[in-house]
């Protein structure tokens, strides 16, 4: 019996990873790839590796394999299917292949919980406190060839509402942060003032935003200096802020995502460093006072970091909001700093959300904007000429027009659908918000599968891995009718062709591929908050839950399927996340 049960894992295991692969069965290579599979589970059955099996692994093991199931499964159904039609054979091929799927994560997740337990990145590391200095000033060198290239900085649609914000042609919103708009505004005035060009201004940004986001790189390194990271460690985290291509793009960038995922990733590091002060519920009872030199290094950072990701993106105050009540439990033992410094936070972002925007008569972002999925959901109906009730018809077509559904729909963008809706339906909308979920909901009981697939198509890219898209492919200053023109400072083919190569190369070269995956970043940020819990430390995995609940604020509300810089922030705290459950305060920080 032992043996057929790793004969039909094993099995099963092939049977769903041809399904996705959409492998034939004559295929030689199954052969293969099936006795790989049987000899690896055979390893993982043997005492050795089930031995050391510890007793919360099944549990996570099996969460976390569930959800993975179900990502790979809802992204994936139509190639798993292979053009079947019969509803009995659908439903067998799903299920076989989902359980299939299951063995295969189930057993993947133990060999990884117990495999990474073991490892040790910390040890022999170097504290020079001019390290993160160095760090910081690599990456400007490196990014300076985009700044260059892109001078005075990549301005999309976006952007240039924000600029025609600034002086004044356009009105004021913070549909596109507000803050960030105001900060724009103060270097654009600056660049007035010194030479009388608009470029110099936004170019002024454009350098400081750089400097921001190499500052704190050299914030997360001098972090993990504290954590007593090995050199190897620190050079790897230079080397990946300074040449990973989408931070030097990103960082000339005129987009707020920009300085948010800075902020999230600040905001992270110092709470990192609240960890290593021994000041969390599982640490001793001898918690040691802030010095001076820590509300400089540790409290303002946090604090700043704290209101401005809150007010930069509506989302990062949705995942800090959450957040807080676990990080102050968690911190409980420091009760008397944590609870006032999230207090502070919380009323200087409440201050600028309301009195200080009622006061100047600031609009938030209409209520359409945050219905992208329940709209496009609503949409793939009439798409597809699924029936509406004369009652679901009428309300729908009193919110957009339904002879231009069908030519306005993109299945990964809500922009066109949202508006159709703004043209002549949004004063209805705003005026029946109940009755719209009313609708939604009646329309989705009856077509379940419209919603289903909508959904996917509009939220797939960051739940799972194996979903295309470009990054980092903006040039220059787009079209615009306030004189803005892209200025290169360097330009040639040469240059454009050496941008494109090493943009493309994420599609070729395996591994580093997934270094660009929104869906497998969300997965290593799940693993890496499952083995913290795993090792013992459920407050390491506090590190991972802002960004966490950022990815699935992303899901609920998402306006563009596989949008890279909404989930920039959790690329930018990588080194973080991934060395979270390997941080521990087993002594005061350097």
């Amino acid at each position: 019996m032992y043996h057929l049960k790793i004969f039909m894992e094993s099995f099963l295991s092939l049977f769903a990873i041809m399904r996705l692969a959409g492998m034939s069965t004559k295929n030689p290579v199954s052969v293969i790839a099936f006795l790989i599979i049987l000899y690896i589970l055979v390893q993982l059955h043997s005492d050795k590796v089930e031995g050391h099996v510890a007793p919360g692994d099944m549990t996570l093991a099996t969460i976390l394999s569930v959800l993975f199931t179900i990502f790979t499964l809802s992204a994936r159904y139509p190639v798993i299917l292979g053009g079947m039609t019969s509803t009995l054979f659908c439903a067998g091929i799903l299920l076989l292949t989902g359980v299939g799927l299951l063995i295969t994560y189930y057993y993947l997740i133990i060999w990884f919980l117990q495999s990474a337990s073991t490892l040790k990145v910390t040890g022999n590391g170097y504290s020079y406190a001019w390290i993160p200095w160095l760090a910081a000033l690599i990456c400007l060198i490196c990014w300076l060839p985009y700044f260059l290239y892109e001078y005075p900085g990549v301005m999309t649609p976006d952007s240039i509402n924000q600029y025609a914000q600034v002086i004044g042609a356009y009105d004021l919103s913070n549909h596109h942060s507000v803050i960030h708009t105001a900060l724009i505004g103060i270097f654009y005035n600056m660049g007035i003032a010194i030479s009388g060009s608009a470029h110099t201004g936004i170019a002024l940004y454009t350098a400081a935003q750089m400097l921001f986001m190499a500052l704190t790189a050299g914030y997360v390194v001098r972090t993990l200096q504290k954590a007593n990271a090995a050199m190897p460690v620190l050079v790897v985290t230079i080397c990946f802020y300074a040449l990973v291509p989408y931070n030097g793009a990103y960082a000339v960038t005129i987009w707020k995502d920009i300085p948010f995922a800075g902020c999230m990733t600040l905001f992270a590091a110092a709470l990192v460093r609240f960890l290593l002060r021994g000041s969390f519920a599982a640490s001793t009872d001898s918690i040691p006072k802030l010095r001076v030199s820590e509300y400089f290094t540790l409290i303002i950072p946090y604090v700043l970091s704290g209101t401005l990701l809150c007010l930069f993106r509506t989302n990062g105050w949705y995942a800090f909001a959450v957040s807080v009540p676990f990080i102050v439990a968690a911190y409980r033992k420091w009760f008397k700093v944590m609870l006032p410094v999230h207090l502070v936070i919380i009323l200087l972002v409440l201050f600028v959300r309301y009195p200080v925007m009622h006061v100047y008569e600031i609009p938030q972002a209409d209520f359409v904007e945050s219905l992208s999925i329940p709209v496009q959901q609503i949409a793939r109906v009439i798409v597809n000429g699924e029936s509406l009730s004369e009652k679901e018809a009428a309300f729908v077509g009193q919110i957009m027009d339904l002879q231009q559904v069908s030519a306005a729909y993109q299945p990964d963008v809500s922009d066109n659908i949202k508006n159709l809706i703004r043209k002549t339906g949004n004063e209805y909308l705003e005026a029946n918000k109940g009755e719209f979920m009313k609708q939604w909901f009646s329309i989705g009981i009856r077509h379940p599968k419209a919603y289903f697939d909508a959904y996917v198509d509009q939220t797939n890219g960051y739940w799972y891995p194996d979903v295309s898209y470009s990054v980092g492919l903006a040039d220059g200053i787009y079209p615009n009718t306030f004189g803005l023109t892209w200025q290169p400072l360097i330009r040639g083919n040469a240059i454009a062709k050496i941008k494109e190569i090493i943009f493309k190369l994420p599609e070729m070269i395996p591994l580093y591929g997934l270094l660009w995956s929104m869906g497998f970043i969300f997965w290593l940020v799940l693993l890496a908050a499952a083995l913290c819990l795993r090792m013992g430390r459920p407050a390491n995995a506090l590190v991972c839950l802002p960004f966490i609940l950022l990815i699935a604020t992303l899901c609920i509300a998402t306006p563009v399927a596989t949008e890279f810089r909404y989930a920039y922030a959790a690329f930018y705290a990588l080194p973080l996340l991934v060395l979270s459950p390997f941080l521990h305060a087993d002594r005061l920080n350097r």
